[in-house]
């Protein structure tokens, strides 16, 4: 057996912990991609955190049947499912690990506890690579992983504007402004539509349930008349505040 895939056998065993010195010296990791694990809640990862750790071997496990996502690719810790790829990024991978055009070996990067369940747990997914193979130098970061954005905490440690009083002349003033299309009120059928139309294509990612649409520009007076005086703040997953209005 060839020395590299001697490694590369090693590697795939989860149960294998750090690998002697002496057989990863000559290969280094290439980095195609970081993320957070999607569906971490929906799995057995919430009863695991307290197990895994950083630097931790995952696997990946196609799921052609999958009937939400044909591209779905599993990670596996130790033989149990703790989510996926996100499937905004797998389609990629699929072919990778479909066509078998490279061997890929995923790894815990970073854990936070404290965090929400979808920033839980992020991994790296990489290859190997004979390490006297010179990269050019502008492909140096394809060896180097950064630590993730943890969101989550970020909204935790800023508090939110002033949770003043609002008004509408302030719903008129900011036009950083949401709807949730979900929760528009099902005799506003007009609204409905006219808010579906026209600002789904802008949605918005806040981690609470509904759709969020942001109305930035003059299709907030469209309805003005069915706003409700109730107004608050809302921050999306980068920590930008918005004001949500609700119809009525």
């Amino acid at each position: 057996m060839k020395r590299a895939d001697f490694l590369k056998k090693l590697i795939t065993s989860v149960a294998v912990g750090a690998l002697p010195l002496s057989l990863t010296k000559d290969f280094r990791k290439i980095y195609l991609l970081q993320c957070f694990v999607a569906g971490f809640r929906h799995y057995e990862g919430m009863n695991l955190m307290t197990q895994m750790k950083e630097g931790d071997l995952l696997e990946l496990v196609r799921e052609p049947e999958n009937k939400f996502d044909a591209n779905a690719i599993a990670l596996h810790w130790q033989g149990k499912k703790i989510g996926f790829i996100p499937d905004a990024i797998n389609e990629m991978l699929r072919l990778l690990l479909d066509t078998e055009a490279l061997s890929l070996f995923a790894v815990i990067t970073h854990l936070e506890k404290d965090s929400k369940p979808w920033e839980n747990v992020a991994v790296a997914v990489y290859f190997i690579q004979e390490a006297n193979k010179e990269l050019p130098a502008h492909a140096n970061d394809l060896t180097l992983i950064e630590a993730p954005h943890y969101h989550t905490l970020k909204n935790k440690k800023q508090p939110i504007q002033e949770q003043k009083k609002l008004t509408l002349n302030d719903l008129f003033k900011y036009k950083k402004r949401v709807i949730n299309l979900d929760t528009i009120p099902a005799h506003q059928k007009d609204a409905k539509y006219f808010y579906e139309k026209h600002y789904s294509p802008f949605g918005v990612a806040i981690y609470k349930e509904g759709r969020y649409a942001e109305v930035s520009d003059m299709g907030i007076f469209t309805y003005v008349k069915e706003i409700d005086e109730k107004i608050k703040w809302i921050r999306d997953a980068n920590g930008v505040d918005y004001l949500e209005f609700f119809l009525v």
